[in-house]
């Protein structure tokens, strides 16, 4: 779903095409990787797309409760955010899924590194070469962080050092067949002079 950008600085139709690379270039080559290491089939339940500007994160992202985010940076011939966002109570359900069962006093730190490993491999591998196949852009993406924080807070820390101030969101939300209650987001946030160059870059090959 694409809703309407802010001031109309990117049109509906590189939205759309956005969209349409995301669901079928990018996001299937991620439920390949996924359905592989969860042992699952994933489900790409909807996908948004929205403009937003870096005053506006407490309106766009909510403040009120806590999520288990994995976070890339990808730095070459554009710049990007990849998140991966889990409820907090599904993080300790992914690990296990990934890892067997948890148990002793290093409960929550053996999940978190679990579903950073996950997520790097998600983010920096799938999501990242998918998107440079189609592009044959350069993207060298950074060490992962994550955090346990409100996405409005992740989303701060990791736009205070841009000097950008627009950017497009691309949130989408995966389900499974055999976890059906577990829901996985995979996140996009990219300046909107990059989601140009991409948008233009992809449909010219």
């Amino acid at each position: 779903m694409v809703m309407n950008s802010n001031d109309g600085s990117v049109d509906i139709n590189r939205l759309n095409s956005l969209e349409g690379i995301i669901k079928f270039a990018v996001l299937n080559r991620c439920r390949d990787a996924i359905d592989t290491m969860l042992n699952d089939s994933t489900i790409v339940n909807n996908i948004e797309i929205k403009e937003i500007n870096i005053n506006d994160i407490y309106t766009n992202f909510d403040y009120s409760k806590n999520v288990f985010a994995v976070y890339i940076k990808g730095i070459g011939d554009i710049t990007l955010t990849l998140l991966l966002i889990i409820d907090v109570n599904d993080m300790k359900r992914l690990a296990e899924i990934l890892i067997g069962n948890i148990d002793g006093d290093n409960l929550e730190e053996l999940a978190a590194s679990a579903v950073a490993e996950f997520g790097n491999i998600l983010l920096a591998g799938a999501f990242t070469n998918a998107l440079t196949n189609i592009t044959d852009f350069r993207i060298d993406c950074t060490a992962p962080g994550y955090a346990n924080d409100t996405l409005a807070s992740i989303m701060e820390y990791i736009v205070a050092d841009s000097n950008v101030y627009d950017f497009i969101y691309v949130k989408s939300e995966l389900s499974f067949k055999k976890n059906k209650e577990m829901i996985l987001v995979i996140s996009m946030l990219i300046p909107v002079d990059d989601t140009k160059r991409l948008v233009e870059i992809a449909f010219r090959k």
